[in-house]
This record gives structure tokens, sequence and C-alpha cells, in this order.
């Protein structure tokens, strides 16, 4: 039987010893990356630009799937039915640690996730159309406050960073408007494009909308005034102490091997330093904030945990 098998072997050019040469030469199976959010925004451009970066990392392809809906929360609901072996992960927006106060999710984010990495953080304004007549933040605030019309503002999401931080702005300045939620940075650019709603709070996606004087951008969301718009006033110093920054992580599911762990770990530190994919997020108006495997679960951890009390007491007013 062994003479006959090494024949049939040698017949068809190969030997024992060049099996397992045969198996290795296959092409590796492509890693599925979640974008949770519709494609076209600057959410799903990082995301692709990622999934370029981290597989020729990982010497493996990677290819992206939107599941946009549920602020961001349907890719993590998919870990839950995600096998382990490091083939499927998601994108991870704050929602994932937000909306298990506010609405209750089908996974816990600290038992049902496991953290790979992070390495950028966004930048968020407050957008109208250039056709409006607001010139300043100021003047759609007393807009709203007088009821002159209807208000309406798009988010890619209930419970989003955008969503919160306007309903903190509504309280403080005592302006009434309502919220609209879409799936995405690209469906609320449509919608305030074709004058459905009055305002957007959006991420850099609006930049270049921006500077083709289509949109005009009232503030700035975060800490301090972004590089791409630095003539923009933060919402703090227009007297509002609204702050928002929104680290965008990627996870697995839990159960991951620690090897499969740190090879994803090794290859999102290695794409932080490479100058192409630096190049690519600050054109996309990105903010590099880098977090190991072990930087990231803390940050995780403490933002489940640390914004708890604050969002069920928030849940009950916002909207």
């Amino acid at each position: 039987m062994k003479r006959m098998l090494i024949g049939v072997l040698a017949a068809l050019g190969l030997t024992m010893a060049g099996a397992p040469a045969l198996a290795q030469s296959q092409p590796a199976r492509a890693i599925k990356l979640i974008v949770p959010y519709s494609a076209g925004g600057v959410t799903d451009q990082y995301g692709r630009a990622f999934a370029e970066s981290v597989g020729k990392k990982l010497g493996q392809p990677m290819v992206v799937e939107n599941k946009p809906g549920a602020n961001g929360t349907l890719g993590a609901v998919q870990m839950l039915s995600t096998d382990p072996a490091g083939q499927t992960i998601t994108m991870v927006p704050i929602g994932v640690f937000r909306m298990p106060h506010i609405t209750g999710t089908p996974y816990d984010p600290m038992k049902d996730l496991t953290y790979l990495g992070s390495l950028v953080g966004f930048n968020f304004y407050i957008v109208v159309n250039a056709s409006s007549p607001w010139k300043s933040l100021d003047e759609l605030i007393e807009y709203a406050r007088r009821k002159t019309g209807p208000v309406s503002y798009g988010t890619p999401g209930a419970y989003s960073s955008q969503h919160i931080a306007m309903a903190q702005l509504g309280e403080l300045a005592r302006a009434d408007w309502t919220h609209i939620p879409y799936k995405g940075d690209a469906d609320s650019i449509a919608a305030l494009l074709g004058n459905h709603v009055q305002a957007i709070v959006s991420a850099s996606t609006v930049l270049p909308y921006v500077a083709a004087g289509q949109m005009r951008v009232l503030a700035a969301l975060g800490d301090q005034r972004t590089a791409d718009l630095p003539d923009v006033r933060t919402l703090k110093e227009q007297g509002y102490a609204v702050v928002h920054t929104s680290p965008v992580g990627f996870a697995g599911p839990k159960g991951m091997d620690k090897a499969v762990v740190k090879r994803f770990d090794d290859a999102i530190t290695a794409t932080h330093a490479d100058p192409e994919f630096q190049a690519a997020i600050k054109k996309m108006g990105l903010v590099p904030q880098h977090m190991n495997q072990a930087a990231y679960t803390d940050y995780a951890r403490q933002i489940y945990n640390g914004e708890r009390d604050a969002l069920k007491k928030l849940a009950q007013t916002v909207k």
C-alpha cells in the first residue's frame, strides 16, 4: 500500500515531503472587519485604511463589511456568535460602551469582547448648510429659542457622542431642537444638503463640503480647535462646557487565543508607526490616538464604568 501511494504521488510530480509545502502555498484566508456604519463616511474610510494596513502587517487580506444601525453596536452584537479564531473582528465606537446603560444590549462590553487596540480619535463639528441664514452658533441657538421655525439636527445615531453633545448644548443654551438619527455621517450629510434637517453634528467627513463652500461650521466639539479648521471655535470657547472626542478601537469575540491577540496588537502598533497610514488619517481629519491592547482594555473598562450613572440620568431627559 505504501509503495502504491508513493507511486501515485510520483506520477503526480509530488512527494510526501512536498505535501505540507503545498498546503502552505494556499492563499491566506481573509479576515472580516465589521464597520458598524454605512459606507462613504469617514468611519468607513478609516475602517478601510485600517483593513489595508493591518492586513498587510498580518500577512492576511482584510475585507470590510458594513453593518449600520443600532448606534454602531451591531458589530459587537455579532461577536456573540463569532468564532474566537480571529477571522472576524469589529470596529468599536464609543456607543458600544454607552448603549448597555441606556437601552440595554445583548452583549456585556466587559465579558463578551476581546479588545485589540485603538489608533485614532475623531473630531466632531456642528454644521449647517451654507445656504442657511445662520452665520454663527449664537444665531442658530437664538433661532431655536424663539421657535421661529423648526430646528432638527442629524447625527449617526441615538446616544452617539454627537447626539449627547447637542442634547447637552440644548439644555445649557435653553434651545429647543429635534434629533434625527441616521445610520452614518454620509446619510446625515445627504439630509443636510437636501435641507431635510437644519444642522448636523458630524466627524471630518464634512471637510470637503466645507472646503467646497456647501457647508458652514459653527463649532468644534473637542477640547481645543482642530488643525483642519483652526478658525472654528470650540463649544467651550463659546461659553458652553460641552467637550466630546471619541476614540474608535477594535475588538474580537471573547475567548480569543493570547497569541492571536498579540498578533493583532503588534500589527496595530506597527500600523500606528506607518507613515503612509498616518498620512491617510491626516487627510481624513482624524487625530492619532494609539492605545495598545492593554491600554485600550483599560480605557474600555473606565468608559463603561465611569459613564454609567451620568448616562442613565441623561437617558431620562435626552431627546
